[in-house]
């Protein structure tokens, strides 16, 4: 088969889903600097080791070995409301199955670490450990849209070995290759399904649940352009990386000859016996510009476009061990693009302060949107500051919102009109040896 991209959707199957920080279940958060500025510049702004995790070329900018260590605390606040069909109301109320859902994305905290190490005047390497894609959501077992609501998590860890070369005072280079771990799980229940006739199911029954895990690679490259040391911008790509999550299937549906499904559209039973099963998946390649200009001795302003290719993902399929599909969903994602801005202001030699602003567009088709977490266009508001505690130590504080808006979901047979924001508070360590 061919392999198909994962986003909160992917993972929620059959059945679906989405999130509240970049598009779909991508990830910005890979340092609180970054996140005071709402990530803008990000691989020309060079204020600490973290650069590595967006552009390995300006590691030729550290003359001293660099290491910076921390973590975002991510608060995500959305809520989703059925809007039942009166057959659907009537099922939901005679089996007292929740309609409603408050605060369905759980909290996370997404820890990072960049070490960069100077060779000589053209030559540098260094090691990332972070994260670009995850999510956690939860309904309750016996929610009365059990098939297209339950539990969905998505857990990577980037391990990002990258060495640069300086070519001259205006030019250098990065590269880097990237081992992706991946875990994740997805659990959905059968909810009114539960009153069709014949199926012998309960609400909570799981109509399915898959875990499994996977290694994956991939690379990258940047580009930094220095017009002097006050201009310099930044061109970034890094590689789409194939995944296919081995692990374990199972659904309370009856198990009928064939692994044929109970009904057209449903997944394949198998009576709660716990089989192999696998889903293919491409985690999406991305491309950046950024830019950094110090317009003023205390004063730089910074900007970035992305482009992320969602359209890779064009369907969600799980296959068992003898081919057979245990179900399907079409995706027809778009790609989508994040713009963004910020200032830093130098006060004095121990703090600086920054702020910014961005606009992120969901990948997700109107169409497709679904419940598990309704990916909506964002806009980020952010401010941070840095405290130089000596002249190798400086500490990095950051709180950033995130507007999701409100959105109606059809995802059928169910329908759901559904908000969220978001808190991103973040801390940092950076160290100079």
């Amino acid at each position: 088969m061919n392999k198909k991209t994962l986003t909160l959707s992917m993972l929620a199957a059959a059945i679906t889903t989405s999130q509240v920080q970049a598009a779909a279940f991508q990830l910005a958060e890979q340092s609180t600097s970054g996140l005071g500025r709402a990530y803008a510049g990000e691989g020309a702004a060079a204020d600490n080791a973290a650069v590595l995790g967006r552009n390995p070329a300006a590691m030729t900018l550290f003359e001293q070995t660099s290491l910076s260590a921390g973590a975002v605390y991510v608060n995500p606040k959305v809520d989703v409301e059925g809007k039942p069909t009166a057959m659907q109301a009537a099922g939901a109320n005679m089996a007292g199955l929740p309609t409603q859902s408050d605060d369905i994305a759980n909290d996370a905290i997404v820890p990072f670490f960049y070490y960069v190490q100077p060779i000589n005047e053209q030559w540098a390497a260094g090691l990332g450990i972070f994260t670009n894609y995850g999510l956690s959501t939860t309904y309750q077992d016996n929610h009365y849209a059990g098939p297209v609501a339950g539990k969905t998590a998505l857990t990577t860890i980037n391990l990002n070995p990258s060495i640069a070369y300086r070519i001259n005072q205006h030019l250098s280079l990065g590269a880097g290759f990237n081992a992706v771990y991946a875990d994740a799980e997805l659990i959905r229940h059968s909810g009114v399904a539960a009153l069709t006739p014949g199926l012998g199911l309960q609400p909570g029954s799981e109509f399915v649940r898959l875990t499994g895990d996977d290694w994956g690679y991939g690379w990258n490259i940047g580009l930094l352009l220095e017009a002097d040391e006050h201009n310099r911008w930044a061109l970034t790509y890094r590689s789409e990386v194939e995944l296919s999550l081995e692990g374990h299937y199972s659904s309370a549906l009856p198990q009928l000859p064939g692994n044929m499904p109970v009904q057209p559209g449903l997944p394949v039973g198998t009576g709660s016996m716990v089989k192999p099963g696998s889903l293919d998946l491409t985690l999406p390649a991305i491309a950046e510009l950024s830019g950094f200009h110090q317009v003023a001795p205390a004063w730089s302003v910074h900007y970035g476009i992305m482009w992320s290719e969602w359209s890779s993902f064009e369907e969600l399929r799980a296959l068992g061990t003898d081919g057979n599909t245990l179900f399907q969903k079409d995706e027809k994602f778009n790609n989508s693009w994040r713009i963004s801005a910020g200032l830093t202001h130098q006060l004095n030699d121990q703090w600086a302060v920054r702020g910014g602003l961005a606009y992120d567009e969901s990948p997700v088709p109107e169409a497709t949107r679904s419940i598990s977490i309704p990916d909506v266009d964002r806009t980020w508001y952010t401010l941070g500051a840095t405290y130089a505690v000596n002249q190798n130590l400086s500490l990095d504080a950051a709180l950033a919102f995130l507007d999701g808006g409100k959105v109606d979901v059809n995802e059928a047979p169910y329908q759901f009109s559904s908000g969220g924001d978001a808190w991103l508070m973040g801390l940092q360590m950076n160290y100079r040896f």
